[in-house]
């Protein structure tokens, strides 16, 4: 098992480039680097451009960010590198995007999550002259394990479920490189299989929609109120229920067909909610861990160690 990382940044160029210079150096310097696309320069603004990767067999950890106008996969590149794999990637920007992929246009909006395939060319822009995302490289075996992969490939796909905590578990890993020298094979592995229930759970919500768009609309109706009144205390599957006007065994069958439970949920939100107000200001940990609706210290915390990999204190940083 080999584990290669890299980072690239533009303040690694030599100095006196001017803006031009800069960009080509870079640009190339990045085809080399990544092998995955090519990047437009955003115009009116210095080009600055920051990524970094950690490649452990043939699964890909990365990240970049950057004053790009367009980022895109020619079908120059996809000959030359003949590559195969699947391509996850999230939109970590602030506006939503227009992407191009296997002959189908659609949006992007930011914190959604596209699957691509490497061996076909995409082309994906937005207007705003800065953009970040995050991806991570499958392999092409994932198709055997997912029945009608393809079908997920070139839509959007909304943040949530097992999805979301491979994308977070790649940024946290891509945060300390270092954990994947100690289990770098089980990493991949995991990620692997992090994807393929996530992408099969969409699959699977995929189908049922097809077969009936009364539950899709049910679970949307589910969902928006979770995602409006998670922070309440004591909120539960039950008043879920009663606010959707279901009962609480359908609501939780279609949580759970959707890719993640319940709880599950519940918890991903009030601990998103809570690491945001971490980063924002100075307030007190336990007055954030009741207002995102934890009622106990000491859950909350164990909790947000168990998913962030580090404490609220240590998340908030030096004050």
């Amino acid at each position: 098992m080999s584990v290669i990382k890299k980072a690239l940044s533009t303040d690694m160029l030599p100095e006196g480039l001017d803006d031009r210079q800069r960009y080509l150096s870079f640009a190339e310097l990045f085809e080399h680097f990544s092998n995955t696309g090519e990047l437009d320069p955003a115009e009116d603004v210095p080009f600055r451009a920051a990524m970094n990767s950690i490649t452990i067999g043939t699964t890909l950890l990365g990240r970049c960010e950057g004053t790009f106008r367009t980022v895109r996969r020619s079908k120059r590149l996809v000959r030359i590198t003949n590559d195969d794999r699947y391509c996850l990637a999230r939109h970590a920007g602030f506006t939503t995007a227009q992407l191009v992929h296997r002959g189908r246009e659609f949006s992007l909006r930011p914190g959604s999550l596209v699957l691509l395939r490497l061996d076909e060319p995409f082309h994906t822009a937005d207007g705003a002259d800065h953009k970040k995302f995050t991806n991570v490289h499958l392999p092409a075996g994932l198709r055997a394990r997912i029945r009608g992969l393809d079908d997920l490939v070139g839509r959007e796909l909304a943040p949530g479920g097992a999805l979301s905590l491979a994308m977070d578990y790649s940024d946290l890993l891509l945060e300390h490189p270092g954990a994947v020298d100690e289990a770098g094979m089980t990493i991949a592995n995991h990620l692997v299989d992090l994807v393929t229930l996530g992408l099969s759970a969409r699959n699977d919500a995929q189908d049922a929609a097809r077969r009936g768009g009364l539950r899709a609309i049910r679970l949307r109706a589910v969902t928006m109120i979770l995602e409006k009144r998670f922070a309440e205390p004591g909120f539960s599957a039950r008043r879920l229920a009663a606010a959707a006007g279901l009962s609480e065994r359908y609501v939780n069958e279609l949580l759970y067909e959707d890719g993640a439970s319940f709880s599950v949920r519940l918890n991903e939100l009030r601990l998103r909610k809570a690491a945001d107000l971490l980063l924002r200001g100075d307030r007190r940990i336990s007055d954030i861990a009741f207002d995102c609706g934890f009622n106990d210290l000491s859950y909350f915390n164990r909790c947000f160690r168990r998913r962030f990999g580090l404490t609220p204190s240590a998340a908030r940083g030096p004050s």
